[in-house]
């Protein structure tokens, strides 16, 4: 058995210990137990935890990132793809949220760079699209992103909100007809505005009735 089948076992099993418990609540030890594992081959292979949770965000971007990725002209389709994503694998979503609620930061370099350029890639396809003109041009791109992701991410970030509001726990129509919704809703905001409309040409003007 090689260190690279123990780091792929110790991988998985710290995403799913993560995205269940965060950080506070990760347990080494239980890592270690689901992945066939000693917690000493986890120190030496990654040190502490808030080190092992970065690996793991990387690493799940590297196999994962392309999976939904805004293409020029289709955001629409990029909002409902990560709704329809993150119902059935939310994993990532859930380590964002912990990582930000307890206010962990990423250590290394490699990995902030590694992070911003996922996000980067995501910009790049606002802009283009604006250049197409299927997006407002006058929208910043920053905070276009962030009403998209939002739009999205607070379905699965406050669940209980949405069993609140629709009366218990939706269903796949539901699930399906919020995904329509979050589409049509990312459809108007970005929408160019359409100027508005001046004074018909001289030419196409009612002509006067009355004789010179």
């Amino acid at each position: 058995m090689t260190s690279l089948d123990t780091k792929s076992r110790i991988m998985a099993a710290a995403l799913a210990e993560f995205a269940e418990h965060g950080v506070a609540g990760a347990r080494v030890d239980r890592i270690a137990r689901n992945a066939r594992a000693n917690k000493e081959s986890i120190y030496r292979y990654y040190g502490l935890k808030e080190e092992l949770l970065e690996q793991v965000l990387s690493e799940y971007l590297r196999h994962n990132g392309d999976t939904v990725t805004p293409e020029a002209n289709a955001l629409d389709e990029y909002v409902a793809g990560l709704f329809r994503h993150y119902r059935h694998d939310p994993r990532y979503l859930r380590l964002c949220l912990w990582e930000g609620m307890e206010g962990i930061g990423m250590r290394s370099d490699a990995a902030i760079e590694e992070r911003r350029a996922h996000f980067a890639d995501k910009l790049d396809a606002v802009r283009a699209s604006q250049e197409a003109g299927t997006v407002d041009p006058e929208l910043d791109p920053r905070h276009l992103m962030i009403v998209l992701l939002g739009m999205v991410n607070y379905w699965f970030a406050v669940p209980q909100i949405v069993r609140l509001l629709f009366g218990g726990e939706p269903d796949e129509a539901v699930l399906a007809e919020h995904e329509r919704f979050v589409a049509e809703c990312a459809r108007r905001i970005i929408a160019p505005r359409v100027p508005p409309r001046g004074p018909l040409p001289d030419e196409d003007q009612p002509r006067s009735s009355s004789s010179v």
